[in-house]
């Protein structure tokens, strides 16, 4: 029964303790909801009181089959936007038959919403990634902002498809700006940011609401050319069957699908992100029927699309909710209002509701975020500058589509060319590591390489080539082995290709060798056929094992006379070769010459047990152990990582930009004191 009814859960031992918090939880959010409520409404181009039936039923049927307790559903300035860019080519915003289509927008997006929660299929809401969201998100909120820019001068422009074509329009109407407006305007975000700042949970944007409609009143603002919000309907509307165009019904469910994808993904990020701080588990699917309901029940009340707001959400967590109580009580305060204050609310000027807009979205833009995704993937930053551009020279809802496009086939790319990483073994932990980042040799008889992607038909002859590449640099290779830690699948294309690979490789005289082989991938190779040609005994466990094993069939006389690397502890063992062992701590008299250099911050630890050299941005911090020594010079692990201003970077990595002398995955340093601090010096020197 709770799976059906979910509210039963927090019902269920409901006290007067858990009532009371949510009790001014829920109030505390009232007073935000109701002004945001109406002035997201202007956004979807719709009359104000539509924002506040949108933040009564929808709000509670949210609250009740939802998962989350502290999510607050309501009307938000991403969804109403997308509403209102989806519905402005089919109709005149602010008409009755826009009004008829938004509804039937949030009656779509409801059934679209609860239909993927239904058939448990929330998995989908991940093909649209959080790159795509942040660049809309930010393009949104600018474009959000010029749309208000109007009511705030309290000019009147038509409204175009296109931002630049609306700004065209601002600008040759700003001789029109009334000043009474503007002055109203800019003097209510200024008390909205003031007391934001001076308290960020005060009511600001309703003290200005309340001021302001109360200035109107005495003062006539009317009469200065101030536009006000005019007569709202006394009480919620009757439900009713909304509205279905079935001429324009195709047009709108691809729009829908997006209105839906989008809203709950920032609803679900929002539940994600508190329930992080709770503890609370968020079941996917049963929040898409949280958030369906509320979109379709609230059709039913003259409600447009609706979502997750995070402000709100965030009010309500930081307020005390306990349970989705907290919203329920916000949606009646708002239910009483409609009934007892809506009458009041016509004098309310149009520039306050424009100015709790902007005061709000505001705080959506944030470039920093493009920055982050362009260091953290550069295909996640294409996608998100990509998707934040087009929004602005077309229809921002073309723009999610082309950016979803976009991250999509920028993943498709990765996972066509996926990496292929040469493995060679640390010196001193032993562990196998990437020999190209730590600037490590690789034995001229054995290559162990790792592809970063499982084998399907798309990638695999792309992944082979590369790996025969890199078989092709060496003529004396004997074993090729493929470490398969990343590779879950395999599918029969991606094994036919090997087949082909394994008897090119055997033409060579090279052996083909796969370790961290998994179980089901292991299984697709036996019922192929592949296993038996590739020989079971050619399937290794690991890679350490793998190299013991087949260190014994290589050809000694080689490592002996020619390879001049000493690679694995069993090189040691058919030549003759200088170990690299610890040295004594060196620490000391490195730290009294690097201290003559004025332009370095240099640390000694206590005992001289580490050293810590700042300069320019770049800090290596090494320790007495790190220090290895060949019988006469010094020489560190080129494994050590050097925090320099683009993050951790291996040394090995490094060196391959500078000079420097490498040995067996070693840096050489020199023989005195002197020269080892020069040689320091040059590793922190940019």
């Amino acid at each position: 029964m709770e799976r059906i009814l979910p509210f039963l859960t927090w019902l269920r031992g409901y006290d007067r303790k858990t009532f009371t918090s949510d009790l001014i939880a829920g109030l505390t959010v009232a007073v935000v909801l109701v002004p945001q409520s109406m002035a997201y409404a202007l956004i979807a181009g719709l009359p104000p009181v539509y924002g506040l039936y949108a933040a009564s039923i929808p709000v509670i049927m949210a609250a009740l089959f939802g998962s989350s307790a502290q999510l607050a559903t309501g009307p938000v300035a991403i969804v109403a936007f997308l509403t209102f860019v989806s519905l402005s080519g089919f109709a005149k915003p602010g008409e009755e038959k826009f009004i008829e289509l938004a509804i039937l927008m949030a009656f779509l997006v409801g059934l679209i919403q609860l239909s993927i929660g239904v058939f448990r299929l929330g998995f989908l809401v991940n093909f649209v990634s959080h790159s795509v969201i942040v660049g809309f998100t930010n393009a949104a909120a600018i474009i959000i902002m010029t749309t208000q820019v109007p009511a705030l001068l309290g000019i009147k422009i038509e409204q175009k498809e296109l931002i630049f074509q609306n700004i065209y329009e601002i600008i040759i109407n700003i001789p029109k700006t009334n000043p009474y407006t503007l002055a109203v305007g800019i003097a209510s975000i200024v008390i909205i940011v003031g007391l934001r700042k001076i308290n960020k949970n005060f009511p600001s944007a309703l003290l200005a609401v309340v001021l302001f409609t109360t200035l109107s009143y005495f003062f006539a603002f009317e009469s200065y050319g101030i536009k006000v919000v005019g007569d709202i309907p006394k009480g919620l509307p009757f439900p009713s069957m909304p509205t279905i165009d079935l001429e324009l019904l195709d047009s709108i469910v691809g729009k829908a699908f997006i209105v839906a994808l989008v809203g709950f993904m920032e609803a679900y990020a929002i539940a994600k992100f508190i329930a992080s701080q709770t503890k609370q588990k968020i079941d996917v699917n049963q929040e898409l029927i949280g958030q369906g309901l509320a979109n379709l029940v609230g059709s039913f009340f003259k409600s447009f699309p609706v979502s997750g707001s995070f402000s709100r959400s965030a009010v309500n967590f930081q307020a005390g909710a306990k349970t989705g109580m907290a919203n329920i009580i916000s949606a009646s305060f708002v239910i009483a209002t409609i009934f007892f204050v809506a009458p009041l609310l016509y004098y309310l000027p149009r520039a306050v509701l424009s100015a709790v807009v902007i005061t709000a979205v505001v705080s959506l833009i944030k470039p920093g975020y493009f920055v982050h995704l362009w260091k953290t993937n550069r295909y996640d930053g294409i996608s998100a500058i990509t998707t934040f551009a087009l929004s602005f020279i077309m229809k921002p809802d073309y723009a999610i589509f082309i950016g979803m496009f976009l991250s999509l086939s920028l993943f498709l790319w990765r996972s066509l060319y996926p990496r292929i990483v040469r493995m060679s073994r640390d010196p001193v932990s032993k562990t196998f590591v990437n020999a190209e980042t730590n600037n490590i040799p690789t034995c001229p008889q054995i290559e162990i390489v790792r592809p970063e992607a499982s084998f399907y038909y798309a990638n695999t002859e792309n992944i082979l080539t590369e790996i025969k590449e890199i078989a092709e640099q060496k003529p004396a290779l004997k074993h090729l082995v493929i470490d398969c830690e990343s590779v879950n699948y395999m599918d029969g294309t991606a094994l036919d290709a090997l087949s082909d690979f394994l008897e090119d490789m055997r033409k060579r005289g090279v052996n083909l060798v796969f370790v961290n082989v998994k179980a089901p991938v292991e299984e697709v190779m036996r019922r192929s056929g592949f296993l038996e040609k590739l020989r079971k005994e050619n399937i290794l466990p690991s890679k350490g094992y793998a190299l013991s094993h087949l260190f014994k069939s290589i050809d000694h006389e080689y490592c002996s006379r020619v390879c001049p690397h000493a690679l694995f502890n069993e090189c040691y063992t058919v030549k003759d070769y200088l170990r690299f062992e610890p040295a004594q701590n060196p620490i000391k008299d490195i730290y009294e010459h690097l201290s003559q250099y004025e332009e370095l911050e240099v640390y000694a630890g206590k005992a001289y047990s580490k050293l810590l050299i700042r300069s320019n941005g770049t800090e290596f911090e090494i320790r007495a152990e790190d220090f290895y020594t060949d019988g006469r010079a010094l020489y560190v692990p080129s494994t050590l990582m050097v925090n320099t201003k683009a993050g951790l970077i291996p040394l090995g990595s490094l060196c391959t930009k500078r000079e420097c002398v490498m040995r067996n995955g070693f840096v050489y340093l020199g023989e005195k004191a002197k020269e080892v601090a020069e040689g320091l010096i040059k590793v922190v020197r940019q």
